[in-house]
Protein backbone atom coordinates (compact mmCIF):
# COMPACT_ATOMS: atom_id res chain seq x y z
CA UNK A 1 0.00 0.00 0.00
CA UNK A 2 1.46 3.41 -0.95
CA UNK A 3 1.75 6.17 1.63
CA UNK A 4 -1.47 7.85 0.52
CA UNK A 5 -3.68 4.86 -0.21
CA UNK A 6 -6.32 3.86 2.30
CA UNK A 7 -6.68 7.30 3.91
CA UNK A 8 -10.07 8.11 5.41
CA UNK A 9 -11.96 10.53 7.60
CA UNK A 10 -14.92 9.61 9.82
CA UNK A 11 -16.66 12.43 11.61
CA UNK A 12 -19.60 14.57 12.62
CA UNK A 13 -20.07 18.34 12.42
CA UNK A 14 -22.47 21.13 13.27
CA UNK A 15 -24.31 20.86 9.95
CA UNK A 16 -26.02 17.54 10.66
CA UNK A 17 -25.18 16.43 14.20
CA UNK A 18 -26.58 17.99 17.36
CA UNK A 19 -24.35 19.67 19.89
CA UNK A 20 -25.29 17.05 22.48
CA UNK A 21 -23.97 14.22 20.30
CA UNK A 22 -20.80 16.17 19.47
CA UNK A 23 -20.29 16.75 23.18
CA UNK A 24 -20.47 13.01 23.87
CA UNK A 25 -17.95 12.20 21.15
CA UNK A 26 -15.63 15.07 22.12
CA UNK A 27 -15.55 13.86 25.71
CA UNK A 28 -14.13 10.55 24.47
CA UNK A 29 -11.79 11.97 21.83
CA UNK A 30 -8.18 12.51 22.72
CA UNK A 31 -4.59 11.46 22.32
CA UNK A 32 -5.00 8.67 24.90
CA UNK A 33 -7.04 6.58 22.41
CA UNK A 34 -4.61 6.81 19.49
CA UNK A 35 -2.42 3.86 20.40
CA UNK A 36 -5.47 1.93 21.61
CA UNK A 37 -7.09 2.10 18.17
CA UNK A 38 -3.86 1.15 16.41
CA UNK A 39 -3.04 -1.74 18.76
CA UNK A 40 -6.58 -3.13 18.40
CA UNK A 41 -6.34 -2.91 14.60
CA UNK A 42 -8.94 -0.20 14.14
CA UNK A 43 -6.59 1.69 11.80
CA UNK A 44 -2.94 1.76 10.88
CA UNK A 45 -2.56 5.46 11.71
CA UNK A 46 -4.87 7.78 13.66
CA UNK A 47 -5.36 11.54 14.10
CA UNK A 48 -8.15 12.98 16.28
CA UNK A 49 -9.53 16.44 15.49
CA UNK A 50 -12.00 17.99 17.94
CA UNK A 51 -13.15 21.63 17.57
CA UNK A 52 -16.22 23.74 18.28
CA UNK A 53 -17.79 22.55 15.04
CA UNK A 54 -16.63 18.96 14.57
CA UNK A 55 -15.22 15.73 15.96
CA UNK A 56 -13.27 13.70 13.39
CA UNK A 57 -10.96 10.70 13.11
CA UNK A 58 -8.46 10.66 10.26
CA UNK A 59 -6.53 7.51 9.56
CA UNK A 60 -5.21 4.81 7.25
CA UNK A 61 -7.00 1.50 6.80
CA UNK A 62 -7.01 -1.49 4.48
CA UNK A 63 -10.79 -1.63 4.88
CA UNK A 64 -13.24 0.08 2.53
CA UNK A 65 -16.57 1.85 2.98
CA UNK A 66 -18.69 0.97 6.04
CA UNK A 67 -16.10 -1.60 7.12
CA UNK A 68 -13.83 1.28 8.12
CA UNK A 69 -16.37 2.44 10.69
CA UNK A 70 -17.00 -1.15 11.81
CA UNK A 71 -13.28 -1.75 12.38
CA UNK A 72 -12.94 1.48 14.33
CA UNK A 73 -15.97 0.71 16.50
CA UNK A 74 -14.70 -2.81 17.28
CA UNK A 75 -11.33 -1.48 18.34
CA UNK A 76 -12.67 1.33 20.53
CA UNK A 77 -13.41 1.13 24.25
CA UNK A 78 -17.05 0.16 24.71
CA UNK A 79 -18.38 3.63 25.57
CA UNK A 80 -16.54 5.31 22.71
CA UNK A 81 -17.60 2.68 20.17
CA UNK A 82 -21.24 2.88 21.26
CA UNK A 83 -21.22 6.67 20.99
CA UNK A 84 -19.97 6.53 17.40
CA UNK A 85 -22.40 3.77 16.43
CA UNK A 86 -25.37 5.70 17.82
CA UNK A 87 -24.37 9.09 16.42
CA UNK A 88 -26.50 10.59 13.69
CA UNK A 89 -25.00 12.48 10.79
CA UNK A 90 -21.74 10.52 10.66
CA UNK A 91 -19.87 11.01 7.38
CA UNK A 92 -17.07 9.02 5.76
CA UNK A 93 -14.57 10.30 3.19
CA UNK A 94 -11.96 8.07 1.55
CA UNK A 95 -8.97 8.67 -0.68
CA UNK A 96 -8.94 11.97 -2.55
CA UNK A 97 -12.30 12.91 -0.98
CA UNK A 98 -10.60 12.67 2.43
CA UNK A 99 -7.88 15.06 1.28
CA UNK A 100 -10.47 17.47 -0.11
CA UNK A 101 -12.44 17.44 3.13
CA UNK A 102 -9.37 18.06 5.29
CA UNK A 103 -8.21 20.92 3.07
CA UNK A 104 -11.65 22.57 3.18
CA UNK A 105 -11.83 22.16 6.96
CA UNK A 106 -8.35 23.65 7.47
CA UNK A 107 -9.18 26.54 5.13
CA UNK A 108 -12.28 27.39 7.13
CA UNK A 109 -14.77 26.64 4.36
CA UNK A 110 -16.66 24.14 6.54
CA UNK A 111 -16.67 26.24 9.70
CA UNK A 112 -19.71 27.82 11.29
CA UNK A 113 -18.02 31.17 10.62
CA UNK A 114 -16.53 30.90 7.13
CA UNK A 115 -12.81 31.64 7.13
CA UNK A 116 -12.45 31.51 10.92
CA UNK A 117 -8.93 32.17 12.11
CA UNK A 118 -8.50 29.38 14.64
CA UNK A 119 -9.12 26.24 12.57
CA UNK A 120 -5.79 26.10 10.71
CA UNK A 121 -3.90 26.02 13.98
CA UNK A 122 -6.27 23.44 15.45
CA UNK A 123 -5.67 21.07 12.53
CA UNK A 124 -1.92 21.57 12.81
CA UNK A 125 -2.04 20.90 16.57
CA UNK A 126 -4.15 17.75 16.08
CA UNK A 127 -1.57 16.32 13.70
CA UNK A 128 1.32 17.30 15.98
CA UNK A 129 -0.37 15.71 19.01
CA UNK A 130 -0.93 12.46 17.14
CA UNK A 131 2.63 12.44 15.89
CA UNK A 132 3.86 12.93 19.45
CA UNK A 133 1.66 10.02 20.57
CA UNK A 134 3.05 7.75 17.86
CA UNK A 135 -0.13 7.68 15.79
CA UNK A 136 1.17 8.96 12.45
CA UNK A 137 3.20 7.48 9.64
CA UNK A 138 3.85 8.30 6.01
CA UNK A 139 0.13 8.37 5.07
CA UNK A 140 -0.93 10.91 7.69
CA UNK A 141 2.23 12.91 7.13
CA UNK A 142 1.51 13.15 3.41
CA UNK A 143 -2.18 13.94 3.98
CA UNK A 144 -1.75 16.64 6.60
CA UNK A 145 1.32 18.31 5.13
CA UNK A 146 -0.36 18.58 1.74
CA UNK A 147 -3.74 19.61 3.18
CA UNK A 148 -2.25 22.26 5.44
CA UNK A 149 -0.08 23.65 2.64
CA UNK A 150 -3.15 23.91 0.39
CA UNK A 151 -5.19 25.54 3.17
CA UNK A 152 -2.56 28.20 3.80
CA UNK A 153 -2.48 29.07 0.12
CA UNK A 154 -6.28 29.08 -0.16
CA UNK A 155 -6.70 31.30 2.90
CA UNK A 156 -4.17 33.76 1.49
CA UNK A 157 -5.97 33.88 -1.87
CA UNK A 158 -9.35 34.35 -0.19
CA UNK A 159 -8.13 37.00 2.20
CA UNK A 160 -9.11 34.96 5.24
CA UNK A 161 -7.24 36.08 8.31
CA UNK A 162 -7.75 39.78 7.63
CA UNK A 163 -10.00 41.05 10.36
CA UNK A 164 -11.56 38.60 12.80
CA UNK A 165 -13.82 35.87 11.45
CA UNK A 166 -14.40 33.85 14.57
CA UNK A 167 -16.92 32.28 16.90
CA UNK A 168 -15.88 34.85 19.49
CA UNK A 169 -16.91 37.77 17.27
CA UNK A 170 -20.17 36.08 16.33
CA UNK A 171 -20.92 35.50 20.01
CA UNK A 172 -20.21 39.12 20.95
CA UNK A 173 -22.47 40.38 18.18
CA UNK A 174 -25.23 37.96 19.21
CA UNK A 175 -24.94 39.14 22.81
CA UNK A 176 -25.43 42.73 21.72
CA UNK A 177 -28.62 41.79 19.88
CA UNK A 178 -30.00 39.72 22.75
CA UNK A 179 -29.42 42.32 25.45
CA UNK A 180 -30.72 45.19 23.28
CA UNK A 181 -29.07 47.95 25.24
CA UNK A 182 -29.47 46.31 28.66
CA UNK A 183 -26.62 46.46 31.17
CA UNK A 184 -23.86 43.99 30.34
CA UNK A 185 -21.45 44.99 33.09
CA UNK A 186 -19.75 43.40 34.81
CA UNK A 187 -19.13 40.70 32.23
CA UNK A 188 -17.33 37.58 33.43
CA UNK A 189 -15.28 35.89 30.69
CA UNK A 190 -14.01 32.39 31.45
CA UNK A 191 -11.00 31.39 29.35
CA UNK A 192 -8.06 33.13 27.71
CA UNK A 193 -7.54 31.33 24.38
CA UNK A 194 -8.24 32.45 20.81
CA UNK A 195 -12.04 32.44 21.14
CA UNK A 196 -11.93 34.30 24.45
CA UNK A 197 -9.54 36.85 22.99
CA UNK A 198 -11.63 37.48 19.87
CA UNK A 199 -14.73 37.94 22.05
CA UNK A 200 -12.92 40.34 24.38
CA UNK A 201 -11.50 42.36 21.48
CA UNK A 202 -14.99 42.94 20.08
CA UNK A 203 -16.22 44.00 23.51
CA UNK A 204 -13.31 46.43 23.65
CA UNK A 205 -14.42 47.83 20.27
CA UNK A 206 -17.90 48.27 21.69
CA UNK A 207 -16.44 50.21 24.62
CA UNK A 208 -17.21 47.69 27.35
CA UNK A 209 -14.67 48.26 30.11
CA UNK A 210 -16.44 46.16 32.71
CA UNK A 211 -14.83 42.84 31.80
CA UNK A 212 -13.56 40.33 34.35
CA UNK A 213 -11.37 37.51 33.03
CA UNK A 214 -10.79 34.22 34.84
CA UNK A 215 -8.73 31.39 33.38
CA UNK A 216 -6.93 28.26 34.46
CA UNK A 217 -3.82 29.90 32.97
CA UNK A 218 -3.09 32.93 35.16
CA UNK A 219 -0.36 34.24 32.84
CA UNK A 220 -2.61 34.17 29.75
CA UNK A 221 -5.48 35.76 31.69
CA UNK A 222 -3.21 38.61 32.82
CA UNK A 223 -1.89 39.15 29.29
CA UNK A 224 -5.39 39.27 27.80
CA UNK A 225 -6.60 41.60 30.55
CA UNK A 226 -3.80 44.05 29.78
CA UNK A 227 -4.58 43.88 26.06
CA UNK A 228 -8.29 44.68 26.42
CA UNK A 229 -8.25 46.82 29.55
CA UNK A 230 -9.96 44.24 31.76
CA UNK A 231 -9.48 42.95 35.29
CA UNK A 232 -8.69 39.40 36.34
CA UNK A 233 -10.28 37.06 38.84
CA UNK A 234 -8.19 34.16 40.24
CA UNK A 235 -9.47 30.86 38.87
CA UNK A 236 -10.32 29.54 42.33
CA UNK A 237 -12.68 32.53 42.81
CA UNK A 238 -14.53 32.51 39.48
CA UNK A 239 -17.74 31.20 41.10
CA UNK A 240 -17.85 34.17 43.47
CA UNK A 241 -17.64 36.56 40.52
CA UNK A 242 -20.83 35.06 39.05
CA UNK A 243 -22.82 36.68 41.89
CA UNK A 244 -22.17 40.18 40.55
CA UNK A 245 -21.99 39.37 36.82
CA UNK A 246 -24.68 40.54 34.39
CA UNK A 247 -23.25 38.21 31.73
CA UNK A 248 -21.16 35.04 32.00
CA UNK A 249 -19.33 33.90 28.87
CA UNK A 250 -17.41 30.63 28.77
CA UNK A 251 -14.79 29.95 26.10
CA UNK A 252 -13.37 26.97 27.99
CA UNK A 253 -12.73 23.39 26.96
CA UNK A 254 -12.92 20.38 29.22
CA UNK A 255 -16.57 19.93 30.07
CA UNK A 256 -19.03 21.15 32.66
CA UNK A 257 -17.94 23.36 35.51
CA UNK A 258 -19.24 22.32 38.92
CA UNK A 259 -21.66 24.77 40.51
CA UNK A 260 -22.94 24.60 44.08
CA UNK A 261 -23.49 28.27 44.91
CA UNK A 262 -26.80 29.94 44.11
CA UNK A 263 -27.28 33.54 45.20
CA UNK A 264 -29.58 36.21 43.84
CA UNK A 265 -31.43 36.13 40.53
CA UNK A 266 -28.34 35.25 38.52
CA UNK A 267 -26.88 36.73 35.32
CA UNK A 268 -29.01 38.20 32.58
CA UNK A 269 -27.24 36.03 29.97
CA UNK A 270 -25.22 32.79 29.95
CA UNK A 271 -23.18 32.36 26.78
CA UNK A 272 -21.48 28.95 26.45
CA UNK A 273 -18.96 28.45 23.64
CA UNK A 274 -17.57 25.12 24.87
CA UNK A 275 -17.74 21.62 23.40
CA UNK A 276 -18.57 19.91 25.68
CA UNK A 277 -20.60 22.77 27.18
CA UNK A 278 -19.33 24.17 30.47
CA UNK A 279 -22.19 26.27 31.89
CA UNK A 280 -25.04 23.76 32.01
CA UNK A 281 -24.96 23.61 35.82
CA UNK A 282 -25.37 27.40 35.96
CA UNK A 283 -28.22 27.15 33.49
CA UNK A 284 -30.02 24.76 35.81
CA UNK A 285 -29.38 27.06 38.78
CA UNK A 286 -30.57 30.18 36.94
CA UNK A 287 -33.35 29.05 34.56
CA UNK A 288 -34.53 32.64 34.08
CA UNK A 289 -31.21 33.66 32.48
CA UNK A 290 -31.09 33.89 28.71
CA UNK A 291 -29.04 31.03 27.24
CA UNK A 292 -26.92 30.85 24.09
CA UNK A 293 -24.67 27.98 23.04
CA UNK A 294 -22.96 27.00 19.80
CA UNK A 295 -26.13 25.42 18.45
CA UNK A 296 -27.95 28.71 18.84
CA UNK A 297 -25.04 30.61 17.29
CA UNK A 298 -25.09 28.26 14.31
CA UNK A 299 -28.69 29.27 13.64
CA UNK A 300 -27.59 32.88 13.61
CA UNK A 301 -24.64 32.43 11.24
CA UNK A 302 -24.94 32.62 7.47
CA UNK A 303 -22.73 33.19 4.47
CA UNK A 304 -22.90 36.86 3.51
CA UNK A 305 -22.94 37.80 -0.20
CA UNK A 306 -19.56 39.54 0.07
CA UNK A 307 -18.04 36.25 1.25
CA UNK A 308 -18.93 34.36 -1.91
CA UNK A 309 -16.04 35.79 -3.93
CA UNK A 310 -13.54 34.84 -1.23
CA UNK A 311 -14.97 31.32 -1.05
CA UNK A 312 -14.65 30.95 -4.83
CA UNK A 313 -10.99 32.07 -4.77
CA UNK A 314 -10.21 29.60 -1.98
CA UNK A 315 -11.90 26.74 -3.84
CA UNK A 316 -9.91 27.49 -7.01
CA UNK A 317 -6.64 27.18 -5.10
CA UNK A 318 -7.74 23.95 -3.41
CA UNK A 319 -8.64 22.39 -6.76
CA UNK A 320 -5.10 22.99 -8.03
CA UNK A 321 -3.53 21.48 -4.90
CA UNK A 322 -5.93 18.54 -5.09
CA UNK A 323 -4.60 17.79 -8.56
CA UNK A 324 -1.02 17.90 -7.26
CA UNK A 325 -1.89 15.50 -4.44
CA UNK A 326 -3.68 13.10 -6.79
CA UNK A 327 -0.73 13.07 -9.21
CA UNK A 328 1.73 12.40 -6.39
CA UNK A 329 -0.53 9.68 -5.04
CA UNK A 330 -0.67 7.96 -8.43
CA UNK A 331 3.09 8.26 -8.88
CA UNK A 332 3.77 6.68 -5.51
CA UNK A 333 1.37 3.83 -6.25
CA UNK A 334 3.03 3.13 -9.60
CA UNK A 335 6.47 3.06 -7.99
CA UNK A 336 5.27 0.58 -5.39
CA UNK A 337 3.70 -1.65 -8.05
CA UNK A 338 6.88 -1.52 -10.14
CA UNK A 339 8.99 -2.47 -7.13
CA UNK A 340 6.71 -5.39 -6.26
CA UNK A 341 6.57 -6.52 -9.86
Amino acid sequence: MSSSQGIFCVGVDHHSTSLGVREALASFAGDRWIQHLIEHEGAGEVVFLSTCNRVEIYGRSEQKGPEIMSSLARSMPTDLGSAWKDARGVYLHEGIACWRHLAEVATGLRSMVVGEGEILGQVRQAYAASREAGGTGTSMHSLFQSGLRAARAARAAAGFGRGDASVGRLAAEAMGELLEGKERRPLLLLGSGHTARSFAMVEKEFGNRGILISSRSEDRANALAVEVGASTVPWEHWARAVDSAAVVVSALAGGELTWTECKGSGPELLLDLGVPRTLTALRRAFPQSKWVDLEELARRSEVMPESLGAIHRAEEVLRKHETYFAIQRTARSEKVQAFRG
